[in-house]
């Protein structure tokens, strides 16, 4: 059920990068990995089920949201009660996420992979966790509703919704943070607390020898750990962060490349531009023109 997308929904992936689909009742009491080539949304809005992603499995209730990576083979396993799920499809490779507000736009990319390449170990599977369900489930049923019924400006309107559930979702994170299981030992409390303070701090002038007196690890062993742990290298991480940054500023029409990279935190436009087309594939230029279209 939830690997085959009814033709509507590719209709609307395609024009928009967005589907929307609702599953009541959903019982799954048996494993069937699946994947998707887009990213995936599972909103969970009544039930108890496990979500299953490779060698790990999370408590899903009523009400929580798993962003899945692209291509990440995954599962949801529900008791006989099943549960109701709205799932999200998106297109991000091909359609630009809704322009959020300045202050949101650093926790966006923790929440939303914006590429492929940027997949690590740590946000295959990305969760929120919700007290009350209405809020998001009525900004998804409006969407899903537009999308079915077509009336005029319903693409305008679908897209606005969407950018409202972003809000809402971005605003939750950054009061009550990402859902995660506690690190099983203090190298992993370190590690957890070096990467959101690099996720928060990205811009800054960062040293080996500064990060591993904030973690306190030595430097050799920091750098084998947090590979481990994310299976990214410390700096290749920290760049990723910086270039993810970069592609939300570059949606907006004023400020300068230059400009940007310098706030990213990078201090040599061309490395910036190099770096920037390795991990996207286009240059920043590129990037903005498709962006803006």
């Amino acid at each position: 059920m939830f690997t085959v997308l009814r033709k509507r929904h590719l209709s609307s992936l395609r024009t928009l990068g967005l589907a929307v689909e609702y599953f009541p009742g959903y019982v799954n009491r048996k494993v069937r990995m699946h994947s998707l080539d887009v990213v995936l949304l599972s909103f969970v809005v009544r039930g108890r089920g496990r979500h299953i992603i490779g060698t790990e499995a999370f408590e899903e209730t009523g009400a929580s949201l798993a962003v899945t990576h692209y291509g990440q083979q995954h599962d949801i396993l529900t008791d006989g009660r099943g549960m109701d799920v709205i799932n999200v499809y998106l297109d991000l490779q091909n359609h630009p996420l809704p322009t959020l507000p300045r202050e949101l736009q650093s926790v966006l990319p923790l929440l939303l992979p914006l590429h492929p390449k940027f997949q690590h170990r740590l946000n295959r599977i990305v969760r929120l966790e919700f007290d009350d369900p209405r809020p998001l489930a009525d900004l998804l049923f409006s969407i899903q509703r537009e999308l079915d019924t077509r009336e005029t400006g319903y693409e305008e309107f679908a897209l606005m919704l969407f950018k409202l559930f972003l809000i809402q979702c971005c605003r939750h994170a950054m009061q009550k943070g990402f859902a995660v299981g506690e690190p099983a030992s203090q190298a992993h409390r370190s590690l957890k607390e070096l990467r959101d303070f690099l996720d928060q701090h990205y811009a800054e002038p960062h040293t080996l020898k500064s990060l591993a007196t904030r973690s306190r690890l030595s430097r050799t062993y920091l750098c084998r750990a947090f590979k481990a742990y994310t299976g990214k290298r410390l700096f290749d991480y920290l760049i990723e962060r910086r270039i993810q940054a970069a592609m939300m500023s570059l949606r907006g029409r004023g400020e300068k490349v230059l400009g940007i990279a310098l706030d990213c935190g990078f201090n040599d436009l061309s490395y910036f531009n190099r770096k920037f087309k390795q991990l996207v594939g286009v240059t920043p230029s590129q990037y903005r023109c498709r962006s803006l279209e």
